[in-house]
């Protein structure tokens, strides 16, 4: 098994058996299968836009890291947890100190967007799973990781992210659901939609790209 998923699972305190349902031929992240995707749930991620793969590393290795929210933010956040901790785990839109618009999930890591991909594009899915921009590693390097990591996502889901129309949003997420999640997961998925859909329209206005930043 790969250092990458090993270390991971290692620290989720996962056991599994059947290394082969975790990974497939045609690539290290990319062809996570559902059984990890279950055992990985517990991830936070952020998604975020950046001109190139060297700017988006500075969300992992930067002083200050592209991603940090602001003190007030991470207060208002930890208060809304305690408060109301399903609220809290349900996306949410933030802006970084440093400007970047961040948006803000649980357990929908980018390589959760090769079957969106499929349904918003209707590419096949031994394609959507060639594309070198699919879950790609950006940073760390795999020997560095430790405890967060960013991916890229791919453009041809950028794309698509951004001519999504608000009314097509439910039942893509219906349909998302239905194939990655569970019917429940439609409502949240949702919302995770439209801010995604906004995010990737000011990437593409900007001619700059997506990731996804992982905290396991």
């Amino acid at each position: 098994m790969p250092v990458l998923v090993s270390r991971i699972l290692s620290r989720l305190a996962v056991t599994v058996t059947r290394p082969d349902l975790i990974l497939r031929a045609t690539g290290l992240v990319s062809g996570w299968s559902r059984t990890c995707h279950d055992a990985l749930v517990s991830v936070l991620t952020d998604y975020f836009a950046a001109p190139s793969d060297g700017v988006a590393a500075t969300a992992v290795d930067g002083q200050p890291r592209l991603l940090d929210l602001t003190p007030e933010d991470v207060a208002a956040g930890k208060a809304l947890y305690r408060m109301s901790p399903d609220e809290a785990l349900r996306p949410q839109v933030k802006i970084a100190q440093s400007g970047t618009l961040v948006v803000q999930s649980k357990g929908v890591d980018s390589t959760r967007l090769a079957r969106l991909e499929q349904i918003l594009t209707g590419r096949p899915d031994d394609e959507v799973k060639a594309d070198p921009r699919q879950a790609a590693l950006v940073a760390p390097a795999e020997e560095d990781i430790d405890g967060c990591l960013v991916l890229s996502v791919s453009d041809t889901v950028r794309d698509a992210l951004a001519s999504l129309e608000p009314a097509a949003q439910p039942q893509v997420a219906r349909q998302w659901a239905d194939a990655e999640f569970d019917a429940a997961s439609a409502e949240s998925l949702t919302m995770l939609l439209g801010a995604l859909a906004e995010l990737a329209q000011r990437a593409v206005a900007e001619n700059n790209r997506l990731y996804c930043y992982v905290a396991f």
